[in-house]
């Protein structure tokens, strides 16, 4: 499918979600280009929630957790580095955590992420759980959709009865991907399951440069390294939205920060070039609801010098695999 092709099916061909997609390329796109976009959404929308309730709990625009390492696609300047990392965060460690942190958190929205979640083996579970604790949230699932077409029928009631969303990040034009995408879509419609389609197949924002000659991530030839960028000036080129994401009993700013610090953990970074991002303290479940609404309100961090200080747009690629590597 060609490109134009492709927008005529995204704003022409399914006209019942074309607000949706128009804002999302809106949002998305232009807003990768033009990072100052999002501060009147900030400032206007995002801060004003972030406050104590008076149930005690901290007032959010969203909170993701990672539920899976790694993915089936290899996407270069991937901001979870899920390309070299394998395996899944185990079920009975998320709900624990999901059902603790619901006590100090009152968020809009509530992301499942990865990696891509479709290869959690226990997805289902984690699905109807995260409905029943944060039954106060929208429930969004972030994925590739290239297992969509393969996705069991008790996944897919799980995802209609629990009203979860789908946030379909089409990251390739392959024809063999299209496809895939195709076939999934038809079964979420036949499902009645809502999802959008977030462009994301021709620039991507880097979060980290690559140094071939410096020794990091094992096994291969990239070797994600950080920049070394004035932390305000990273800010303002930064998605100034929330983006905070629950690790365990640990609550992080940002999900780049997160993935970077689980890297070094698993050997995939080298904990040398990344130790600035490892200096940050995240709030955890024995904070208090002041330290964790100082946390969300905070801007620039000294963490925020290992991203970019001004916006860097690389072109979408996948990563070569490592058979074709050995090649």
């Amino acid at each position: 499918m060609s490109f134009l092709q492709s927008l005529k099916k995204t704003f022409v061909d399914d006209p019942k979600r074309r607000t949706k997609k128009i804002y999302y390329w809106c949002f998305h796109v232009l807003g990768m280009y033009f990072s100052f976009l999002y501060l009147p959404y900030y400032y206007l929308y995002v801060r004003r929630l972030q406050r104590i309730g008076k149930d005690g709990r901290v007032g959010m625009m969203q909170v993701a957790s990672l539920i899976v390492r790694g993915c089936n696609l290899r996407c270069e300047y991937c901001t979870t580095f899920s390309p070299s990392r394998k395996g899944v965060f185990p079920a009975d460690d998320l709900i624990a955590s999901y059902r603790e942190w619901r006590k100090k958190l009152k968020p809009q929205f509530f992301f499942l992420s990865g990696g891509e979640p479709f290869l959690h083996p226990e997805l289902e579970r984690l699905v109807r759980e995260s409905a029943k604790i944060w039954n106060e949230s929208k429930l969004r699932l972030i994925t590739n959709g290239l297992l969509l077409d393969r996705a069991k029928p008790e996944l897919l009631r799980a995802l209609r009865e629990t009203a979860f969303e789908l946030l379909v990040t089409e990251h390739t034009f392959e024809p063999k991907h299209r496809k895939k995408l195709d076939a999934g879509y038809a079964r979420l419609k036949q499902e009645g399951i809502p999802f959008v389609v977030v462009p994301s197949r021709l620039t991507w924002a880097a979060r980290y440069q690559y140094d071939n000659e410096k020794k990091g991530m094992e096994g291969q030839d990239e070797n994600p390294v950080p920049y070394n960028s004035d932390p305000r000036m990273a800010w303002n080129h930064c998605k100034v939205c929330d983006c905070t994401a629950i690790n365990g009993d640990q609550l992080y700013k940002c999900v780049p920060l997160l993935s970077a610090n689980l890297a070094v953990q698993e050997g995939i970074l080298n904990a040398d070039l990344w130790k600035a991002a490892l200096t940050y303290s995240p709030p955890t479940l024995r904070s208090t609801p002041e330290e964790i609404l100082e946390l969300l309100r905070r801007q620039a961090m000294p963490e925020c010098t290992v991203c970019p200080g001004k916006t860097a747009i690389v072109p979408a690629r996948q990563l070569p695999s490592n058979k074709e590597r050995m090649n």
